[in-house]
C-alpha cells in the first residue's frame, strides 16, 4: 500500500506538492461567474507523490533542490535514507545502514556499477534522474524480482512510453537555476516528439556545475565539478506492444574531493539499453517483459592535476563494464498474480595505479608499464544469474500474501591476479597470499537461495498493517574480494552475507492527515566487515554475525492552506563477533517543515535536525559526530499558465556541521569530516510547453 502525503524531496518539494490546484492540469473558478480555466501540468502533485511505511514514490520533474545536486543529495531528501559526502558530486546513499552493492540502483532495468575502487562515481550520480518518470525508493527487502543483493533496499528509476494529445506532435520541458554559496548552476531540457503510428523520439541534456562551496565558518571545502548528461530514446508503443531503445551518456570533470586523496579530472558513464514488454491474452499468460543493457565506465583519478602534487604522484584509470538483461512472464491465476523470470549481469572491472616522483608526470600520464605500481583490480568479473519467481495472493477483502523465492550462481574471477605490474615486484596474489594464505588463480563460485514473505492486512479502508519475513544474500564486490594494494587488500575467499530480515508496519491515510511507521530487525551471517583494526597498517575484510535494526517514522497534516509533515529515522549496528558498533550508521535524523499557501503562491520553513553520534567504529569512522539543526526557507510563484519560479534559502542561520556518513576530511587535517555547505540562496525556473 502507498499513501498520499507531502514528504521532504528538497527545499520545495512540500511546496510543490501542495500546487496541484494550480499547476497540475487541475481546473479552478477564476471569478464570480465560475468560469473554469485548465492549467497546464508543469510539476509533480500530491497524486504524483505516495509514500508508505517501507517504500516511496515521486516524480523528480520540477522538484527543486538547489541546482546541480547530486542524485545522492536528491534521495536523500526521502524519509528514510542518508548520504555519505566526500565532496559536491558521488555522495554515497545509506539506507537502513547499508550501503553500495547492499542496495540495488536500477536505472529503466539496467545496473551501472562505478569504476573507482574509492566510490567517486556511485551509481545515483550518473543514473538519469532526469529522464525518469518515476523514482521508487524502497527501504529493505522488498521484492526477489529486483536482481541480486539489494539486502538493504533499492532505488528504481522507471520510465514509461509518451502519451501526446492527438493534436499535439511534440511537448518540450525547460529548467534553469544558479545558488549562491558554491555559484552552482544547472540548465536542461527534454523535447518528445510523436513520429506517427506509436513511434516517438525522446532527447533529453543537461549541464550543471558547482564550483568549492564553503562551510558556515567560511572554510573553503572542496566540492567543484562540471557533469553533462546526454540522451536520446527511440521507441514504439501501441497494441499492447512496448519498445524502447535508448543511449545515453554523462561526462563528469575537474571533480575535486575533500574526502580524499585523489580527485577526478574526468568520468564518462555511456548506457545502451533495450526495454520490451508485450500484453498477451493466452490463459493465465497475460505479458512478457524484459531488456537487455550494456553500461561502460571510464574513470580517471590522480592527485596532481586538480591539487598540488606531494612527494609522490599518482594516477589511476579504471574502466567497469557491464552486461546483463531479463526477461519476466507474468500470470494472473484469478486470486494470485505471479512473476517468472530470469536475469542476468556480468561486470568486469579493470584499474591499474601508476606512480613516481613528480619528474615521472609525463610518464605517468602516458600509462608507461614502468611506472605501473598496484593492479588493483586485476581483471576482475563477477557474473551473475538469476532465477525467480514471485506471487501475490488476495486471501480476503482484507488479507494479501506476498511469497518470493530466488536462485543466484555466481562465479567470480580475476584474469590478471599473477600479473606483476611493470614497476613493482608483486603481483596482486602476492598480496592475497601474505593477508590470507590464498590466491585468486582459480574462479570462485557460489550458489544462493533467498525467498520472502509478506502479509499485509487492511484494518480499514484508511489503515493497512503488514509484516515481512525474508532472506536475501548478497555476493562480494570488487573491491571485498579483490582488491590489491599493500595497505588495502580483497579476501578472495570472502563468503556472501545472508541477511535474515523481520519487519513490521502500519500506514494510515485519512482526509487530511496521515502517518507511517516501521519496525524492522536484520541478523546478518557473514556481514562482510571492511576490516581496517586487525591488521595494522593494512585494510582487509573477513566476515563476522551482525545485526542491524531500526525504527522509521513519517507524517503529515494539512488544512486550509497550511501544510505540515516530518519524518525521523533510528538505525543501530552492531558487530556481534567482536562486540562492537558497525562503522557508518546514522545517528537519528530526521526534518520537519511547515508552509502555508494561497493561489498562484507558497512559503514555508524545513528544520533538519540530527542528534550526536557516539556509536562509531574508530577505526572506520572520523570519529563521533556531533547533534545539528539547520532551517530552511523556501517558496514558489506561478509566473504564468505553464512556468512556476522557485527560491529559497539553505542553512539560512550558517550553521557548521556535517553528516555522520561523511569522509574525512583528507585535504584539511583542521577539519574533522567533509563539512555540509553554509548558507547558500538559489533560484530556480520550470516550464513546459
Amino acid at each position: 500500500m502507498t499513501v498520499t502525503q507531502p514528504v521532504r524531496l528538497g527545499a520545495t518539494a512540500l511546496l510543490l506538492s501542495s500546487l496541484s490546484s494550480i499547476a497540475m492540469a487541475q481546473v479552478i473558478g477564476t471569478d464570480a461567474g465560475g468560469e473554469v480555466i485548465e492549467l497546464a501540468p508543469i510539476t509533480v502533485d500530491a497524486a504524483t507523490e505516495t509514500a508508505g511505511a517501507a517504500s516511496h514514490e515521486f516524480v523528480p520533474q520540477g522538484i527543486s533542490l538547489a541546482p546541480a545536486t547530486d542524485g545522492g543529495e536528491l534521495l536523500q531528501s526521502v524519509p528514510g535514507v542518508n548520504a555519505g559526502r566526500m565532496g559536491g558530486h558521488g555522495l554515497e546513499v545509506i539506507i537502513r545502514g547499508q550501503q553500495q552493492n547492499q542496495l540495488n540502483i536500477i536505472d529503466a532495468g539496467s545496473f551501472t556499477y562505478g569504476a573507482c575502487p574509492n566510490r567517486m562515481d556511485p551509481p545515483a550520480a550518473t543514473a538519469a534522474f532526469a529522464r525518469a518518470d518515476r523514482v521508487v525508493v524502497e527501504r529493505g527487502y522488498h521484492t526477489v524480482t529486483n536482481g541480486p543483493g539489494g539486502s538493504g533496499g533499492a532505488v528504481i528509476l522507471e520510465r514509461e512510453a509518451p502519451e501526446l494529445d492527438a493534436e499535439k506532435r511534440w511537448e518540450g520541458e525547460f529548467h534553469t537555476g544558479v545558488s549562491t554559496n558554491s555559484d552552482s548552476a544547472e540548465v536542461g531540457g527534454a523535447i518528445t516528439l510523436d513520429l506517427g503510428k506509436g513511434f516517438y523520439l525522446k532527447g533529453s541534456a543537461e549541464r550543471r556545475s558547482a564550483e568549492n562551496y564553503t562551510d558556515g565558518d567560511g572554510n573553503t571545502i572542496r566540492s567543484a565539478f562540471d557533469q553533462q548528461s546526454t540522451g536520446v530514446t527511440l521507441g514504439y508503443a501501441g497494441n499492447g506492444l512496448d519498445l524502447a531503445f535508448d543511449v545515453e551518456r554523462d561526462l563528469a570533470e575537474d571533480v575535486l574531493y575533500a574526502g580524499s586523496g585523489m580527485d577526478s579530472p574526468s568520468s564518462e558513464t555511456m548506457v545502451y539499453r533495450f526495454r520490451y514488454g508485450v500484453d498477451l491474452d493466452m490463459g493465465a499468460l497475460r505479458r512478457i517483459e524484459g531488456n537487455l543493457y550494456r553500461t561502460e565506465v571510464d574513470h580517471v583519478m590522480d592527485n596532481y592535476s586538480l591539487r598540488p602534487v606531494g612527494a609522490m604522484a599518482m594516477r589511476t584509470p579504471t574502466t567497469s563494464d557491464t552486461t546483463g538483461g531479463k526477461i519476466e512472464a507474468q500470470l494472473d491465476f484469478g486470486s494470485t498474480t505471479a512473476r517468472i523470470g530470469v536475469d542476468y549481469q556480468s561486470n568486469t572491472r579493470n584499474a591499474m595505479a601508476y606512480g613516481g616522483m613528480p619528474a615521472m608526470i609525463p610518464m605517468i600520464d602516458a600509462s608507461n608499464p614502468a611506472t605501473a605500481r598496484f593492479n588493483i583490480w586485476p581483471d576482475f568479473e563477477i557474473a551473475q544469474t538469476g532465477l525467480y519467481v514471485e506471487t501475490e495472493t488476495k486471501l480476503t477483502s482484507q488479507a494479501t500474501l506476498q511469497l518470493g523465492l530466488r536462485y543466484d550462481h555466481v562465479k567470480a574471477s580475476a584474469g590478471s591476479a599473477a600479473t606483476v605490474p611493470g614497476g613493482s615486484t608483486m603481483a596482486p596474489n602476492d598480496y592475497y597470499t601474505a593477508q590470507y594464505g590464498t590466491t585468486f588463480d582459480s574462479a570462485r563460485t557460489e550458489d544462493n537461495i533467498g525467498g520472502l514473505a509478506r502479509l499485509e492486512y487492511a484494518l480499514s479502508g484508511e489503515t493497512t498493517l503488514f509484516a515481512g519475513l525474508s532472506r536475501s544474500v548478497r555476493t562480494a564486490d570488487a573491491t571485498e574480494r579483490a582488491m590489491a594494494r599493500s595497505t588495502w587488500v580483497g579476501n578472495p575467499d570472502i563468503a556472501p552475507e545472508k541477511h535474515y530480515q523481520l519487519d513490521f508496519g502500519v500506514e494510515t491515510v485519512r482526509d487530511n492527515w496521515s502517518l507511517n511507521a516501521a519496525l524492522y530487525a536484520d541478523r546478518v551471517d557473514d556481514f562482510i566487515l571492511r576490516d581496517a583494526f586487525s591488521v595494522p597498517g593494512v585494510t582487509t575484510y573477513r566476515n563476522v554475525n551482525a545485526l542491524l535494526s531500526g525504527v522509521e517514522l513519517s507524517g503529515s497534516w494539512e488544512r486550509d492552506g497550511w501544510q505540515v509533515s516530518g519524518d525521523a529515522t533510528y538505525t543501530y549496528g552492531q558487530n556481534m563477533s567482536d562486540d562492537r558498533p558497525l562503522a557508518q550508521i546514522p545517528a537519528l535524523n530526521g526534518q520537519l517543515s511547515v508552509s502555508y499557501g494561497q493561489q498562484a503562491w507558497r512559503a514555508g520553513a524545513r528544520v533538519n535536525w540530527a542528534v550526536t553520534q557516539t556509536r562509531i567504529d574508530p577505526a572506520r569512522d572520523p570519529g563521533q559526530t556531533p547533534g545539528y539543526a539547520t532551517l530552511d526557507l523556501f517558496g514558489s510563484y506561478q509566473v504564468s499558465d505553464n512556468a512556476v519560479l522557485l527560491a529559497g534559502v539553505d542553512n539560512l542561520t550558517d550553521r557548521t556541521y556535517a553528516n555522520h556518513l561523511s569522509r574525512a576530511n583528507v585535504f584539511d587535517p583542521t577539519l574533522t569530516q567533509v563539512n555540509e555547505p553554509g548558507r547558500s540562496l538559489y533560484v530556480k525556473l520550470v516550464a513546459q510547453f
